[in-house]
């Protein structure tokens, strides 16, 4: 199995993101970093999902908060303590010593050219590791990013969650060097939502897996139908299946792409699409993806216990 590291603000999407790159890449950490709730509860997420499901993964503490500027939290979005409904949840197992920048940067001396980032999140931890060791993008396979938007952001205008929190980390992040595929928001809205008739579907499982999917998104869903979406809407989980599996993608397209980091458009993702920077295309970025195979891979992730 592929060799990555999952980079996680763990809230409910991310839960079921996680539980897809458990069973489908030999994930060597979980690295948390500040984003959508308070951090005390991504970090019990992550452990008590690990726990609850049986996987021996480390966790790894990151960043607590955005290189520069502020940023809020989501609880409106994925709960109180960022797993829909469910709140006090307890959990036995503890993260580990080391820092989830360490560990980024020993994991990558470890498996040279096959370490793969899963970032759906922002991307903080990462652009930390990238300025403490410059070689690093030689060092990583891949960087697999939720993140950004073309037209309409989900946090601002223009600015997309993850983006929004930690621009200057994602300004450093694409000009790296680094391998990158990027998963906009619109396409995840467009292709990775769960409406009422697959929401029955999934209930209908009854299984282990389908129940927690159920209790963690409930807030998300509603929050989404609220802001006019079909259902709940679920990038990371998108974002980890087109990094298995890149035959969920329909369109992609390679381009130079940097960040907006001032002023009310901070966040905002800029894509030079008619070259107007003369900069060398630095990403590429999924524009289309096949929803049929989106709502496939979650059924199957969902029946297995």
């Amino acid at each position: 199995m592929r060799k990555a590291i999952f980079d996680s603000d763990t809230a409910s999407d991310d839960m079921i993101a996680m539980l897809y790159a458990l069973d489908h890449f030999e994930v060597l950490g979980i690295t948390i970093v500040a984003g959508n709730v308070k951090y005390e509860n991504e970090v019990r997420n992550a452990l008590y999902t690990l726990e609850l499901f049986g996987y021996d993964v480390p966790v790894y503490l990151g960043a607590r908060r955005p290189i520069m500027g502020k940023w809020r939290t989501v609880e409106e979005v994925h709960g109180p303590e960022g797993l829909g409904n469910l709140t006090k949840v307890t959990v036995s197992r503890r993260p580990e010593n080391e820092h989830a920048v360490d560990a980024i940067l020993r994991l990558a001396n470890e498996y040279p050219g096959e370490l793969e980032i899963l970032a759906v999140s922002p991307l903080t931890n990462l652009a930390l590791a990238y300025l403490k060791d410059e070689s690093l993008p030689k060092k990583v396979k891949k960087v697999w990013i939720m993140g950004g938007a073309f037209t309409r952001g989900n946090t601002t205008q223009l600015a997309e969650f993850n983006f929004w929190v930690d621009p200057e980390a994602v300004s450093i992040v694409l000009n790296a060097g680094f391998n990158i595929t990027i998963v906009p928001w619109e396409v995840a809205e467009e292709t990775a939502y769960v409406d009422d008739e697959l929401w029955a579907r999934i209930e209908g499982l009854k299984t282990k897996r389908s129940d927690f999917f159920v209790k963690v998104n409930s807030v998300l869903r509603e929050y989404s139908k609220a802001t006019g979406a079909p259902g709940s809407i679920h990038p990371d989980t998108l974002t980890v299946m087109i990094a298995h599996d890149q035959s969920i993608i329909e369109e992609r397209v390679r381009k130079y792409v940097d960040v907006e980091t001032c002023s009310t458009s901070r966040g905002a993702m800029l894509v030079d699409w008619y070259g107007l920077t003369r900069r060398t295309p630095n990403v590429e970025i999924v524009t289309k993806a096949r929803r049929s195979r989106f709502v496939q891979e979650l059924l199957s992730l969902l029946s297995r216990d």
